[in-house]
């Protein structure tokens, strides 16, 4: 059964003829019938070696299937499976149905009611919502009001995790989350400035589950400020400055860490050239913990019980390059390296993809 969503995705194939148009570069229209296909085949190499993280390895790929209606000018519907494996493991690790209504207020207001439009949307902070959750967690499930424009970008929503029923012996779970960035119009036709506010709130509960732990609910909140510099008109790229400001919380006063509030700043210098990134950063932090975040910046032992590094100093280094940055195709390298003051040791991580998302007309459906 669990198969289903990928039987029924194919015999709807069949019935419907493709006629091989890129709707990338055409506008969807009501009364039409598309495919969507998401996929990305990722390498995540952690080397890390210290009491707070143990290094790990994602290796593996996920494709997304969709197929997607747009039954009024403004509603489109979605309907397809999302599956995601690991290499060497011979199986699907995640087998779930992907259903979702988005309602278009304007062309830059959406809101959607199902699955989410993919976890890296957010465009969330990596101290407290893990970057790599674009490959282990990409698919979601809730609610999510979206604006996008010139200079203002937010994104809240609702992500659902796990579901409980009456008498279960498991927690519900969710995280709420907000995003916002305003980017000022170039000042003098060089200088920009970006103010970027993200809020964070995870929940570990459920009334009506009979589970042995307590509830737990945290609260993250990121802010800061951005400047950008374009050099000579953005021929020689980009360079800037930037602060970022960390804060977390536990709500309930009863996390397993005992840490019940924290706070980390973040300061960095970035390079854009094309499409490739150079930043260079100092991570200082007292008891920060986020459960969503990369644990490689908290305080919390991933893997070593009731360990607790109250103050961390890291400095922080990345390098970046997107190649074949088409529309529907891009290749990614990504070098991580974060150096421990406190501890003396150095810890990497490495990272490449390849992502595809197109998306193909293949009918239009009289009404």
């Amino acid at each position: 059964m669990k198969y289903a969503g990928i039987f029924i995705l194919f015999m709807v194939l069949r019935v419907f003829p493709l006629t091989c148009q890129n709707s990338n570069d055409a506008t969807t229209s009501a009364g039409n019938l598309y495919l969507n296909f998401r996929n990305i085949n990722f390498v995540k190499n952690n080397e890390y070696s210290n009491p707070v993280i143990e290094g790990y390895t994602l290796l593996g790929y996920f494709i997304q299937p969709e197929l997607v209606y747009i039954p009024a000018e403004k509603l489109t519907l979605r309907l397809g499976t999302h599956l995601l494996s690991y290499s060497g493991t011979n199986k699907f690790s995640v087998v779930k149905p992907v259903f979702s209504a988005t309602l278009d207020f304007t062309k830059k207001v959406h809101f959607t009611l199902g699955s989410l439009s993919g976890s890296d949307s957010h465009s969330m902070l990596d101290p407290h919502f893990n970057k790599e959750r674009i490959y282990n967690a990409y698919s979601e499930d809730g609610a999510q009001l979206s604006i996008s424009g010139k200079h203002i970008f937010n994104d809240a929503w609702l992500s659902w995790e796990n579901f409980i029923f009456k008498g279960d012996n498991e927690r519900e779970i969710f995280t709420a989350g907000e995003s916002f960035r305003y980017a000022s119009p170039a000042i003098a036709g060089l200088l920009s400035i970006e103010i970027p506010v993200q809020v964070l709130a995870k929940h570990y509960g459920g009334q009506i589950s009979n589970y042995p732990e307590q509830v737990e609910t945290y609260l993250n909140v990121a802010t800061g400020i951005r400047t950008c510099i374009d050099i000579a008109e953005q021929r020689f790229g980009r360079a800037g400055v930037e602060y970022l400001y960390f804060n977390g919380r536990s709500l309930t006063k009863n996390a397993p860490s005992g840490i019940t509030s924290g706070h980390a700043a973040w300061y960095r210098l970035f390079y854009t050239f094309g499409k490739a990134e150079i930043e260079a950063g100092y991570w200082s932090s007292h008891n920060f913990f986020a459960p969503n975040g990369n644990y490689i910046f908290g305080s919390v032992s991933d893997h070593i019980d009731n360990l607790v590094i109250a103050d961390r100093k890291l400095i922080t280094g990345s390098i970046n390059i997107t190649l074949l940055p088409e529309k529907f195709l891009e290749i990614y390298f990504g070098f991580d390296g974060y150096y421990d003051t406190r501890l003396k040791r150095f810890d990497n991580a490495l990272t490449l993809h390849i992502r595809f998302n197109q998306l193909i007309r293949l009918a239009g459906i009289k009404r």
